[in-house]
């Protein structure tokens, strides 16, 4: 038996099926204790193996139980009377064990109506006779009761007695329920569908999780390219190998009306659920720097923009911590907020997704597969390309055309849709979903000067492509080297490294000119026309002289048209 265990826990996938295993002695407790301790599990939503069958005293371990038993989060060892009479369960007890030394397996003896230094010291029914046994198989099973009574558990004794008060078996059994709970701290994060390239983006933050060189990682980009998904993904792979864990969403959004509730998510996740009374903001900074001395912890914290919403949750202080802070933000010098303190911050942009990708996480969600349907191959590949990259923008323009291919008809229709979609998002007139625009335009609003949300609005009007001096001089502006930089800073704008040219993501400059499109249904009473055809009327009519502040005509395209005309 024992050579058949331990192959089985080495050779066999890790999957996991169940969230508990329990292990008993079916005469002692079956109908009664343990039967009352797995209907609170399943009730608390936790995957419970029980087996139903009883076994004759010598047989052996059934295969289905050793695997339920590798497949298993946790065990809960109900520690009875004749709990060692039984070669089956002693040989569930040994494998447990080896789970717990080999896989992080949670373990939690419950001493049911015994004496626990009986169990360590195998005395009274706990004695295992040598003679009905093999040798191997007796110290084994001994050294495993020896070890299972030194691990921390719950006593029921005669009157319940735990913590220094009485307590009565619905409660005793809610407290071990509430501690497995705890322990395997279930939350998982709801992520997206269809996580194409995810893998390769998480590659360089998995491998920093394994480093012990730093203590904080900000995970930088434009809007809608997927930071706060990388971040939902490295938690729910990741926070089992913590003590304690936390995910802290939206803070941009919430941080000015509920610093204290954010403050107190971040405590009671960290604490396992526990409340911690904090009347202000200053105490509650106070006792998370605390919780990050004592604790090796996992904490995420998304859409940061400011640093006082940082030194507000995590403290200024400097002290030593083995724990792991993720940050998601659309700013790129953010590691600049941690000069006061000991904590190194490392930053990673993340990469927008290939042409491969992009067309695969397109398919997904307008066609319902990973190739796009017959007739739309080209229009497809026009839309991701328009994209460039953008999770966000692929998936709610693909969702906004899905097409089904049960008729024929319908699916001409939604060819001639498609090409008036494209042709809509390539008439450079702002026409943005408003979904997207929603999400970028919070990089924009984050502008705390005018001037640079200014400076922004005339480059994607009209200097994507020029290079850094052309805007300088053209803008007559000292400041202008200074808004670009800060437009960088904060994801709005690149500059292509071989020609100093300014180069912007093609939604950001959608976004940009729909800005300017909001200004007035008319052209002539926007602070900018860049649209060539517009540019020609008010041209022409001689309109807009006193709002637009520029304008952009390609003449060559402009002289062209006169003569088809």
């Amino acid at each position: 038996m024992a050579s058949n265990a331990s192959s089985s826990s080495t050779s066999h996938p890790k999957t996991i099926r169940y969230d508990v295993f329990l292990s008993f002695r079916g005469d002692d407790t079956r109908d009664a204790f343990t039967d009352h301790l797995y209907q609170a599990l399943l009730r608390a939503g936790l995957r419970t193996f029980r087996d139903n069958d009883e076994i004759g005293r010598g047989q052996e371990l059934k295969p289905e139980l050793e695997t339920a038993i590798i497949e298993s989060k946790a065990s809960i060892v109900i520690l009875s009377e004749n709990y060692a009479n039984s070669r089956w369960c002693l040989d569930e007890l040994w494998l447990i064990l080896e789970q717990r030394r080999k896989c992080n397996h949670f373990v939690l003896p419950v001493f049911y109506l015994v004496d626990q230094s009986d169990v360590r010291n195998q005395r009274r029914s706990f004695a295992i006779e040598g003679s009905k046994w093999k040798v191997d198989d007796v110290m084994r099973w001994k050294a495993a009761l020896a070890k299972v009574a030194n691990l921390t558990g719950m006593v029921l004794s005669g009157y319940i007695c735990f913590h220094s008060f009485f307590m009565s078996e619905t409660n005793f059994i809610k407290e071990v329920v509430d501690i497995v709970l705890c322990k395997l701290d279930l939350k998982q994060l709801s992520t997206p569908a269809h996580l194409i390239g995810m893998e390769n983006r998480l590659e360089v933050i998995n491998s920093w999780l394994k480093n012990e060189q730093s203590n904080a990682i900000a995970i930088c980009g434009m809007g809608g390219s997927g930071k706060t998904t990388a971040a939902q993904c490295i938690y729910n792979l990741n926070k089992q190998y913590f003590e304690s864990s936390c995910f802290v969403e939206e803070i941009g959004k919430r941080y000015k009306h509920g610093l204290l509730e954010l403050q107190k998510q971040l405590l009671r996740d960290l604490l396992g659920g526990k409340e911690m009374m904090i009347t202000s903001v200053s105490e509650g900074t106070h006792k998370i720097e605390e919780v990050l001395r004592m604790k090796r912890v996992l904490i995420i914290l998304d859409d940061i923009d400011d640093q006082d919403e940082l030194s507000t949750l995590l403290g200024a202080n400097a002290f030593p911590t083995q724990s792991k802070i993720i940050i998601t933000t659309r700013l790129l010098d953010i590691s600049a907020w941690f000069g006061s303190i000991s904590w190194r911050c490392c930053e990673h942009k993340l990469t927008f997704l290939n042409d491969l990708e992009s067309l695969e996480l397109l398919s997904w969600h307008a066609f319902g597969s990973k190739i796009p349907m017959e007739g739309f191959e080209e229009l497809a590949v026009q839309l991701a390309q328009y994209c460039g990259g953008n999770p966000l923008a692929l998936k709610v323009l693909g969702s906004s055309l899905f097409t089904s291919d049960e008729d024929p008809h319908k699916r001409s229709s939604m060819i001639e849709i498609w090409r008036e979609r494209m042709n809509s998002l390539s008439s450079l007139k702002g026409d943005l979903d408003c979904k997207i625009q929603d999400v970028l335009r919070k990089s924009f609003d984050s502008l705390q000067l005018n001037g640079h949300k200014e400076l922004f609005l005339d480059i994607a009007s009209f200097f994507v492509g020029e290079s850094i001096d052309t805007v300088t001089i053209l803008r007559d502006d000292s400041n202008a080297k200074f808004g670009i930089t800060t437009l960088i800073n904060r994801c709005l704008l690149t500059v292509s490294t071989d020609t100093n040219q300014l180069m912007m993501h093609q939604l950001l400059q959608d976004m940009g000119r729909k800005i300017i499109c909001e200004e007035s249904k008319h052209p002539s009473k926007r602070s900018r026309v860049s649209n060539d055809d517009e540019s020609y009327r008010l041209l022409r009519k001689g309109d807009g002289s006193d709002t637009i502040e520029g304008l952009a005509l390609d003449m060559l395209i402009r002289t062209r048209l006169m003569r088809w005309h």
